[in-house]
Order: structure tokens, then C-alpha cells, then sequence
């Protein structure tokens, strides 16, 4: 089986995840995706648990029809980089390439030995998890057209965009 491993946080899954997962499944029979920082959830960083951006991404998956053709792995961090690459390896089925548009990711897998592909980001600037975020603190819906459908209806039905609005209200009143 031909595998590429895809890291990640998805804070949340947005059209640029969506966009390189389809052309990663153009050169691999499947795509796993880790969901990093598997621990963390309701922080204004993290606000979705692991379960919840699993849920998000099987669910988006499912109406691409790609659902079958990846694997959805929760990997807590370790806060040890170079530990954590093969600690996430260990937690997840075979794979045969790492792909991530994250230099630092790269990094860490080609020191272990495994072959690196450099995801070119969509639009990075405004498909980005933190900017998602901030839109839905400000409010503005905007980021409805970041994230594919199946994600905003998720949010909504979590009431993700008060929860974003009220754990980072909460960590800002503290600091």
C-alpha cells in the first residue's frame, strides 16, 4: 500500500487541507492524516478536541467520497520533537512518505530517514487555522467560505464560534 502521512493540528480542517489532500490521494492510494495536539481542546488555540476534528474530517471526507481512501489517527504531543515523529509513527498505519508544508515537520521525518514532500500551501495567508479563528472571534462569517460545508455546519452544531469566542476572552482576561 502506498501511503502518505499528512500532520497536522486542523484547528480547524479548512479548503487548504481539503486541497492538498485531494492531490496528495493524485499520487498515493492513501492519505493519513494525524491530528496533532490530539490532547488540547477548549483553549483558544485548540478550541476542537481530537474527537471533534475527527468527527469534522470524516464528515467532509465522506461528501468528497474520499473517506475511504484515508486514515483519521489522533497523536498527542510529547513536547519532544524529535521523539514525537516516531511516537506518531507508532501510532498509525505503515506509510511510505511524509507530507507537510510545515518545514520543521519535514525536517524532523527526513531525519528519521523517511521520504518529505513540501506541500505548496494554498493561499496561506487566508487559509490558515489562526485566521479562521480570528474571523469567527471578530465574528465575522466570512470564514464560512474558508472551511468546506461540512465543517461550518459542524461548528455550528457544537456552537463552536462561541466556544472560540469565550475560551480566548477567558486565556486574554487572564494574561
Amino acid at each position: 500500500m502506498n501511503r502518505v502521512l499528512f500532520p497536522g493540528r486542523f484547528q480547524p480542517f479548512h479548503n487548504g487541507h481539503l486541497s492538498v489532500v485531494k492531490r496528495l490521494l493524485e499520487g498515493f492510494d492513501e492519505v493519513v492524516i494525524a491530528i496533532g495536539s490530539a490532547q488540547e481542546g477548549f483553549t483558544c488555540r485548540n478550541p476542537f478536541t481530537a474527537g471533534e476534528r475527527l468527527e469534522m474530517i470524516a464528515r467532509t471526507l465522506k461528501e468528497e467520497a474520499l473517506f475511504e481512501k484515508a486514515w483519521l489517527i489522533p497523536v498527542p504531543d510529547i513536547n519532544m520533537p524529535m521523539a514525537w515523529t516516531t511516537y506518531a509513527l507508532s501510532l498509525v498505519p505503515r506509510v511510505s512518505s511524509i507530507a507537510s508544508g510545515n518545514p520543521h515537520v519535514l525536517e524532523l521525518f527526513k531525519w528519521t530517514g523517511f521520504k518529505t514532500i513540501r506541500v505548496e500551501l494554498v493561499e496561506p495567508d487566508k487559509y490558515s487555522g489562526a485566521y479562521i479563528r480570528q474571523l469567527i472571534l471578530e465574528g465575522n462569517e466570512y470564514w464560512r467560505k474558508l472551511v468546506p460545508n461540512a465543517i461550518s455546519r459542524y461548528i455550528d452544531e457544537v456552537n463552536g464560534a462561541e466556544r472560540i469566542r469565550e475560551v480566548c476572552r477567558n486565556e486574554h482576561s487572564r494574561n
